[in-house]
């Protein structure tokens, strides 16, 4: 199912990735990325292009704070805490930082796509995706993963 943002969902997604990026650079925070193909300003903009479009599939507000200290990007109707992680690489894996703890979140979902296209794989639980043995070596670290043909159809999660 694929998700394009129209001009003013990419105008809110330009701002947002600026925001925060302004915002954790002031506070002196060094960004957690795993990958070195993208600027970290790409990827803050590849970031909010996936949770705007996963919140446009969702039929819900994305969460517009700049408090980099949250780790919810949307809610569901049904209250559920979203984490929204994106890649551009057609098979790529849902990934999750190794600081990310459970109970901050309910769900990670993966959107897949390039801003301002982006295809929704699927959801993963929280407390399952972030394990021990999930941890995989990336070059910069080690994050927890879990393959595309592991996570759930986003209908199940979004009750459609």
């Amino acid at each position: 199912m694929f998700i394009e943002l129209n001009n003013a969902e990419q105008a809110l997604a330009r701002s947002i990735a600026t925001q925060r990026w302004t915002s954790c650079r002031e506070a002196g925070l060094v960004n957690p990325q795993q990958g070195t193909v993208l600027s970290e300003q790409e990827m803050d903009l590849e970031g909010a292009g996936a949770e705007l479009a996963f919140c446009k599939l969702a039929n819900v507000y994305p969460d517009l704070a700049d408090d980099y200290t949250n780790q919810v990007d949307a809610w569901t109707r049904y209250g559920d805490r979203i984490d929204v992680k994106a890649t551009r690489h057609e098979r790529g894996r849902l990934l999750a930082v190794r600081w990310k703890q459970t109970g901050k979140v309910d769900f990670f979902v993966l959107m897949v796509g390039t801003f301002p296209k982006y295809r929704c794989v699927g959801f993963f639980r929280s407390e399952d995706l972030l394990k021990s043995h999930r941890l995989i070596p990336l070059g910069r670290g080690f994050s927890y993963a879990a393959e595309q043909d592991e996570l759930q159809r986003i209908e199940e999660l979004l009750g459609d």
